[in-house]
């Protein structure tokens, strides 16, 4: 040997090159690295080189592979070197995982929905990793993670509301991760989405109180802009007034879910005969908010509100609702997901399920509340 400087392996180049991009801040976690051929061409050598490269880097923690989709950069821990996310299952014959991150697992929506994702993945080697946010969109992140760590091949997510999708979210979507969304989306993202009929739900409660005769109705909701569900059910409860002569009045909606903001708002809206909330949530609300008032349900308020409870035909005044099929929903996601997982690159599509309108103690016809009542309902 002439005691020479070794030169340096040309993979061993390539892995120097992705280490100073991470250190240096340029490419940050979950980046996904160029391709194949792109790196061919910066560096000049060969796929076999890059492939070299790509095996050191994966070894080492340093970069995933998601398979159909390319590499990633993997978590960074300011230590050592970056950690990977956990490789998927590679058993044969053993179950993979598919993620179903809701708000939380409580309420009849919830449970059918993960009833229906079960169902749907029954007869497939696929199971769920159920994960929950409690309605926050930092939760949400770390959830995501988490799903990706422990391996799973797709998600299925019911979003918190809001006007934007986490980071991870829209990363995963841009990247053809398998991710259907149920519920909502998010205007301008290209997502695959399982939903209720809102717009059309929404109409049909409206259009239940505009058949009994009411004219001066409510609409209380939680905020409604950028959370596309909520959206379409004001828009739905705007064009049923619409279509029956009765003039929109921005004074009779309140978006807000406080119960002192709704008692409030029943004050000062002395002359409604009903009301139209958008949740179970606040439709249960607004009933104790007239009560408290004095106004008896649906003696002197008819109140329909979005979704049914368990037991609710049992209750003390059992309540017209309109009923998601969240079986249904939860069926068609998991359809979705399985669709997906085989074939990532497919267009990307909105399922759209009929809601159910279920008419029970809570709505009475105006004619029957004028009577016992007094009412003057004209329109505004």
């Amino acid at each position: 040997m002439d005691g020479s400087t070794k030169r340096t392996p040309l993979y061993s180049q390539v892995r120097d090159y992705v280490l100073d991009q991470i250190r240096t801040g340029k490419w940050r976690e979950g980046r996904r690295l160029p391709s194949e051929n792109q790196l061919c061409k910066q560096f000049d050598v060969s796929r076999i080189t890059i492939r070299s490269a790509m095996a050191k880097l994966v070894e080492e923690g340093i970069v995933y592979r998601v398979q159909g989709r390319g590499s990633y950069i993997g978590k960074y821990t300011g230590e050592k070197e970056p950690i990977r996310y956990a490789s998927p299952p590679r058993e044969s014959d053993g179950p993979l995982l598919i993620a179903l991150i809701v708000p939380k697992l409580r309420g009849l929506l919830m449970t059918r929905l993960a009833e229906g994702v079960e169902a749907g993945l029954d007869s497939s080697r696929y199971r769920i990793l159920m994960l929950t946010t409690d309605y926050s969109q930092s939760r949400e992140d770390e959830r995501l993670k988490e799903a990706i760590k422990a391996g799973a091949q797709g998600i299925i997510i019911y979003p918190s509301d809001g006007q934007t999708y986490n980071e991870g979210m829209l990363r995963l979507t841009l990247d053809r991760y398998p991710i259907v969304v149920i519920d909502r989306y998010l205007r301008g993202v290209e997502t695959n989405c399982v939903c209720s009929d809102h717009y059309t739900g929404a109409y049909e409660a409206t259009e239940h109180l505009l058949r009994l005769g009411h004219r001066r109705i409510a609409f209380v909701s939680p905020p409604c802009a950028g959370t596309t569900s909520l959206e379409e059910r004001l828009e739905g409860y705007r064009q049923a007034l619409n279509d029956y002569g009765v003039i929109f009045d921005k004074t009779r909606v309140l978006e807000q879910k406080d119960s002192e903001a709704i008692e409030a708002f029943l004050n000062e809206q002395s002359d409604l005969t009903a009301l139209f909330a958008a949740n179970e949530e606040i439709g249960l609300a607004s009933i104790r908010a007239a009560e408290k008032g004095g106004r008896s349900v649906p003696g002197q308020l008819s109140v329909i509100f979005f979704d049914d409870y368990d037991h609710s035909s049992d209750a003390r005044i059992p309540p017209t609702c309109v009923a998601q099929q969240g079986e249904q929903i939860g069926n068609e996601a998991a359809k979705r997901i399985l669709s997906l997982i085989e074939n990532p690159l497919q267009n990307r599509a909105m399922i759209r399920i009929p809601t159910k309108l279920i008419v029970r103690n809570s709505t009475l016809s105006i004619s029957d509340l004028i009577e016992e009542h007094d009412f003057d309902n004209s329109p505004a």
